[in-house]
C-alpha cells in the first residue's frame, strides 16, 4: 500500500540484511525498522518487516516470529525496564513479542504499531511523523528528542547569532568601540610620560640644556598627566555607560523573544517541560548573559587593543626582555583552549542541575498548601536539598578547577616578571646597553598592564563560558516549532456558523501511542454535544483538538466546512469560549479577569456577564467589589467562585462554539443548579461541547457521545442512551446513582453518630 506522504522518514526503510530477504521471498516491505536489542535482552541488530500480507520479527541465528495480517485483533507496545517489545495480540487471544527495542527507540516502534493496526483494520497507511533522534550527530544523549546538543554548536555560529540582535544597536556599539580605543591610547601613554621624566628631566638628560627650567618642564608633563586621566575618566564613564545600555537593551529584546516564543510554542512542548526550566531561560540565563555583555565582552575587547599596543611599545624598548615577557603567553592560551572543552560539559550539567532545582522550588512555593496538608515538610525539604547537593558538588568542581588554573597560571606570569627583573637590571648596571632607568620602569609599567588582564584571563573564560552555554540553552527554546498560527493562503473566520465534523481523526500526544482512533462525528451549529466516558477515554483531548491545541495526526476537522488547519488560529480560537475543569485566574481585579479575552468591553457588560454567571452576588459582597484583586491563579477565592468567573468570561466573548469541561465540577448543587440555568440560557444559539463528572447535568444536551478507548462506542440522546440497559451508557449512570446513594448513606449514618 502507497503511504500518502511522499517523503517518509528513513528509519521506516531500514536496510535489510541478505537473511531477511532470504525470508521475504519476493514480497515488498510495506516498511521496515531496524531495532539494537534482542529477544534474549542483548544488545544486537534485530529486524521488524511490515509486508501487504504478513508482518515478521527477525533477528540472526533465531527463528523468525511470523503473523499473517488476518490473524491480527489488537496491537501494542509494552514497556520493560529500560525499554520494550513489540506486542500482537492474535484473535484467539494468544499475544506474540516481535521484536524488543531500547528507550532510545520507543518512539519509532510506538509509531510501527499503529501502522500495522491500520494494516490490518484496512485503513490507508498513514506514516505518522517521528519524533526526532535521540543522540546528536556526535554521539551525545540529547536533553530532549529531536533536540541539539550544546557540543555541535560551534561557538562562532552562537557568536554569530548574537551579533544579529545586536544588529540594531550598532551605532551605539560603533561609539563604545570609539570611546574604549581613546581610553586603551590614554592609558597606554602614561608609562612613556614617565618614562620621559625620570630619563630627560630628573636625571638631566635630553632637555638639560634647555631654557625651559626643569621645574617647569615637570609641571608640563604633569599636565599631560592629568589630560591622560581625564581623558581615561570621561571615556571610561561614557563606555560603562553605553556597554551598559546596550547589554540591558539586549537581554530585554532576549527576554521579550523568548517570552514571545514560550506563549507560541505548541502545548506538547509545554507538557514536555517543568515551568521552572522555562523560567529559568528567561532569567537566569539571561542574567549570565547580561553579566558577560557588560564585563566579559568589553574586556576582551580592551585588553586585545592592549596587548597589541603594548606588545608593540615592549618590543620596541627591549626586544629580549619583550620575549621573556611574552613567553608565558602561549601557555596560557593553550591551556585555555584546554581548559574550554574540559568545563564546557560541566557547565552545562550545572545548568541543568540549576534548572532542575529551580523547579523543584517552583512546585515547593505552588505546592506548599498540598505539603502542608499531607506533613510532607521534611520530605520536601529533604527533596530540595538532594538537588542543593547536587548543584553544589558539579559548582565545586567547575570553580575548584578554576582556582587550581588560575594559580598555575600565576606560576608563569611569575616566572616573566622574575625573569624581566633580572635582565633588565642587569642590562641597566652595563653602560654599553643604552637601556635607561626611565626605560625599566616604563618597561615594568607595561608588564604589570601587560600581565593584569591576563590573570583574569580565567575570569573572562568563566563569563565567556557561562555566556555562551546559556546564549545556547536560549537558542534551544528560540529555535523550537511553535505552533503554526496561519498555513500559505489561510482563511480568515471573523464569525464561525458553528458546524463541526470530525472525519476519521487519529491522534497521538507522543510515542505514536493513540488516544484517539479514527472517531468520526457531526456536530450542527447550535448543537449541545455531551462527550462521556470514563477517565482517560479522550474527552478532553477531543476538546483540546477543536481548540487547535493540537493537530491531528491524520483525518481532518473540519468547521463550516473548512479544515481547521486552514483557519487563522487567532481567528478561530477567538470564536470558542472555554471553561475548564480548573480555571486559570490572572494575577488582576475580578473585572479584569472577567474582560481578558476583551479589554476594551465596557464595565456594564462585565456585569452583565457576571450576572448570566451568577457571580455578581457574590462579587458585591466582596469589600472591593468587582475592583478586588486576586491573587494569582485566583488563590483569594474559592473554587466555586473561580468556576463562575471563568464562565463570566466565556459568556462576555459571545463566542459562536462554547467548551464546558467539568464546568460545574467545583461548586456545591446549589450553586451548580443556579449556574445551570445560566448556561441553559447561554447555549442558546451556540454550538456546545460540554464535559460533566455528574452524567445527569448532561440530559439537556442534543445528542451524548459515549467514548471508550479512543472511540466512539455509543451515540444518541439521554433518554435514548439511558433505555439501553445493556448500554455502556446506562451502566455509567446506575454506577454514578449507586455511587451517590452510598455516598448519601455515610453521610447520614455520620450525621446521626453526631
Amino acid at each position: 500500500m502507497p503511504a500518502t506522504e511522499p517523503d517518509i522518514d528513513s528509519r521506516f526503510r531500514a536496510e535489510l540484511p541478505s537473511s531477511v530477504k532470504i525470508v521475504l521471498k519476493d514480497e515488498v516491505p510495506v516498511f521496515s525498522m531496524e531495532s539494537d536489542v534482542l529477544r534474549n535482552g542483548s544488545f544486537g541488530a534485530s529486524f521488524l518487516v511490515l509486508t501487504g500480507s504478513r508482518v515478521i520479527g527477525f533477528e540472526e541465528a533465531v527463528d523468525p516470529v511470523i503473523v499473517s495480517i488476518p490473524e491480527i485483533r489488537n496491537v501494542f507496545t509494552d514497556e520493560l525496564f529500560g525499554g520494550g517489545r513489540l506486542m500482537v495480540e492474535k484473535e484467539n487471544g494468544e499475544k506474540v513479542s516481535l521484536v524488543h527495542f531500547s528507550r532510545n527507540l520507543i518512539s519509532e516502534f510506538a509509531a510501527a504499531a499503529r501502522i500495522i493496526e491500520d494494516i490490518s483494520e484496512g485503513h490507508e497507511v498513514i506514516f505518522p511523523e517521528l519524533e526526532g533522534a535521540a543522540f546528536s550527530a556526535s554521539g551525545v544523549p540529547l536533553e530532549e528528542r529531536g533536540g541539539r546538543s550544546p557540543l555541535d554548536m560551534p561557538r562562532w555560529k552562537i557568536l554569530r547569532r548574537m551579533a544579529g540582535y545586536l544588529a540594531p544597536y550598532k551605532l551605539q556599539i560603533g561609539a563604545l568601540m570609539v570611546l574604549t580605543a581613546l581610553s586603551v591610547l590614554a592609558q597606554i601613554w602614561t608609562p612613556l610620560l614617565a618614562k620621559k621624566i625620570i630619563d630627560n628631566i630628573l636625571k638631566q638628560g635630553e632637555f638639560a640644556n634647555s631654557p625651559e627650567p626643569a621645574g617647569d618642564q615637570i609641571n608640563k608633563y604633569v599636565i599631560y598627566f592629568g589630560c591622560a586621566f581625564v581623558i581615561i575618566f570621561l571615556t571610561r564613564t561614557s563606555a560603562n555607560l553605553l556597554k551598559v545600555w546596550v547589554g540591558g537593551r539586549l537581554i530585554a529584546d532576549f527576554r521579550a523573544a523568548l517570552h514571545e516564543q514560550i506563549q507560541r510554542l505548541t502545548m506538547a512542548y509545554h507538557n514536555q517541560k517543568e515551568s521552572g526550566q522555562l523560567i529559568g531561560r528567561v532569567m537566569s540565563d539571561t542574567a549570565e548573559l547580561y553579566q558577560f555583555l557588560i564585563e566579559g565582552a568589553p574586556y576582551l575587547f580592551i585588553n586585545l587593543l592592549m596587548f597589541v599596543g603594548i606588545g608593540a611599545i615592549l618590543v620596541a624598548l627591549h626586544p629580549t626582555l619583550a620575549l621573556f615577557v611574552f613567553l608565558p603567553v602561549p601557555f596560557l592560551l593553550g591551556g585555555g583552549g584546554w581548559f574550554w572543552k574540559k568545563l564546557v560539559p560541566l557547565f552545562h550539567k550545572r545548568g541543568n542541575r540549576s534548572n532542575l532545582l529551580y523547579s523543584v522550588l517552583g512546585e515547593s512555593v505552588r505546592g506548599v498548601k498540598a505539603v502542608k496538608a499531607l506533613g510532607q515538610e521534611n520530605r520536601r525539604h529533604k527533596q530540595f536539598t538532594k538537588g542543593n547537593d547536587s548543584l553544589f558538588a558539579v559548582s565545586y568542581r567547575v570553580d575548584g578547577t578554576f582556582a587550581k588554573f588560575f594559580e598555575v597560571m600565576a606560576l608563569f606570569m611569575g616566572v616573566g616578571t622574575v625573569s624581566v627583573w633580572y635582565f633588565g637590571g642587569h642590562s641597566i648596571l652595563d653602560p654599553n646597553s643604552g637601556f635607561t632607568f626611565g626605560k625599566l620602569v616604563a618597561f615594568v609599567s607595561y608588564m604589570a598592564m601587560f600581565y593584569g588582564p591576563l590573570q583574569w584571563f580565567t575570569a573572562v573564560m568563566n563569563w565567556s563560558t557561562h555566556a555562551l552555554t546559556a546564549s545556547e540553552r536560549i537558542f534551544q527554546v528560540l529555535d523550537q516549532k511553535s505552533e503554526v498560527y496561519d498555513r500559505e493562503n489561510a482563511i480568515s473566520l471573523p464569525k464561525a456558523k458553528g458546524d463541526i465534523s470530525f472525519q476519521n481523526v487519529r491522534f497521538s500526544y507522543n510515542r505514536g501511542k493513540e488516544i484517539i482512533k479514527g472517531v468520526s462525528f457531526d456536530i450542527h451549529s447550535g448543537e449541545m454535544i455531551g462527550l462521556v466516558g470514563k477517565s482517560g477515554a479522550g474527552k478532553s483531548t477531543i476538546i483540546n483538538l477543536v481548540c487547535r491545541f493540537y493537530d491531528v495526526d491524520s483525518g481532518s476537522i473540519r468547521i463550516d466546512g473548512h479544515d481547521i488547519r486552514d483557519i487563522k488560529l487567532e481567528d478561530w480560537r477567538r470564536n470558542i469560549g472555554i471553561v475548564m475543569q480548573d480555571p486559570f485566574l490572572f494575577s488582576g481585579t475580578i473585572t479584569d479577569n472577567i474582560a481578558y479575552g476583551n479589554p476594551d468591553v465596557n464595565f456594564e457588560e462585565v456585569v452583565r456577564a457576571a450576572r448570566a454567571a451568577k457571580a455578581h452576588e457574590f462579587i458585591l459582597e466582596k469589600e472591593e467589589g468587582y475592583d478586588t484583586v486576586v491573587g494569582e491563579g485566583g488563590v483569594d477565592l474559592s473554587g466555586g467562585e473561580k468556576q463562575r468567573i471563568a464562565i463570566a468570561r466565556a459568556i462576555l466573548n459571545d463566542p459562536p462554539v462554547l467548551i464546558l469541561d467539568e464546568a460545574t465540577s467545583a461548586v456545591d448543587s446549589e450553586t451548580e443548579k443556579a449556574i445551570q440555568e445560566a448556561i441553559g440560557n447561554l447555549v442558546k444559539g451556540r454550538t456546545t461541547i460540554a464535559i460533566a463528572h455528574r452524567l445527569a447535568t448532561l440530559r439537556n444536551a442534543s445528542r451524548l457521545i459515549v467514548i471508550d478507548n479512543g472511540k466512539i462506542i455509543e451515540e444518541g440522546s439521554h433518554e435514548t442512551l439511558l433505555a439501553k440497559e445493556d448500554g455502556y451508557f446506562a451502566k455509567l449512570v446506575k454506577l454514578q446513582a449507586e455511587n451517590n446513594r452510598m455516598h448519601s448513606a455515610r453521610t447520614a449514618y455520620s450525621t446521626d453518630d453526631v
